[in-house]
């Protein structure tokens, strides 16, 4: 690895607070990979054998039952993919794939497994990185069980608009597929929750969602910052 590129990812929240010389042997073994869309990094069931983090791009955790495909949840950049099945030497319980071209840093686990032993401040990040993805998990089944399908779409659309508040109009990055699968419902549904929508403040234009009343679909939706709120 380049030495900007060290120092990059030095600066990452992951890896901000650990020694520069543990850094060094953490990442002595890692790769730095560009993947196109659509490629699967992690097959549900299979050993954990590495700690994914993506730098920059977009992609996905899903599980396949009965044949079909369930979302499980997006990642976004700077994140690690599946942190538990590492820390705990465990087989993946979900797959993982690109949505969009993606750059995504590959560590080995045991290399992982043994700095985590060694450096309590990287230990402390990983217990972080840990928590905040169970509250993310359990704030997506109170989403379930207290919301219907196109609840979940309104705070959805709410919480892509306030990612980008210069852009205003929010722009479906995959195709309505995924997107249904990471709310919970059917395509079909999906196409007609985003109608029932146009009632409550927004146009469909294609993938771009446009927001003409955004307090209006606010009102309909009611966010809560429990379920929300990427900082609670």
């Amino acid at each position: 690895m380049r030495p900007h590129e060290l120092q990059q990812l030095h600066e990452l929240p992951l890896f901000s607070e650990m020694s520069l010389e543990n850094l060094e042997r953490l990442l002595d073994a890692a790769l730095l990979q560009r993947f196109p869309a659509g490629v699967v990094l992690i097959h549900e069931g299979a050993q954990a054998d590495f700690l994914y983090v993506l730098i920059d791009g977009l992609a996905e955790i899903y599980t396949e039952q009965d044949g079909g495909e369930w979302g499980i949840s997006l990642v976004n950049p700077v994140s690690t993919f599946i942190l538990a099945a590492i820390v705990s030497d465990q087989p993946y319980l979900s797959s993982a794939r690109t949505l969009v071209e993606s750059r995504v840093l590959l560590i080995p686990a045991k290399r992982v497994r043994d700095i985590f032993d060694q450096d309590v401040a990287f230990a402390r990040v990983v217990a972080k990185e840990l928590a905040f993805a169970y509250r993310g998990s359990v704030k997506k089944l109170k989403g379930y069980v207290a919301r219907s399908s196109v609840e979940r779409l309104a705070n959805w659309i709410l919480a892509e608009a306030q990612k980008d508040l210069d852009q205003g109009n929010v722009v479906i990055p995959f195709d309505r597929g995924t997107l249904a699968s990471h709310i919970g419902t059917t395509r079909e549904n999906l196409s007609r929750s985003l109608a029932y929508l146009t009632e409550h403040g927004v146009r469909i234009r294609g993938r771009e969602i446009v927001m003409d009343d955004k307090e209006q679909l606010a009102v309909f939706a009611r966010p809560q910052r429990l379920i929300d709120d990427p900082t609670s």
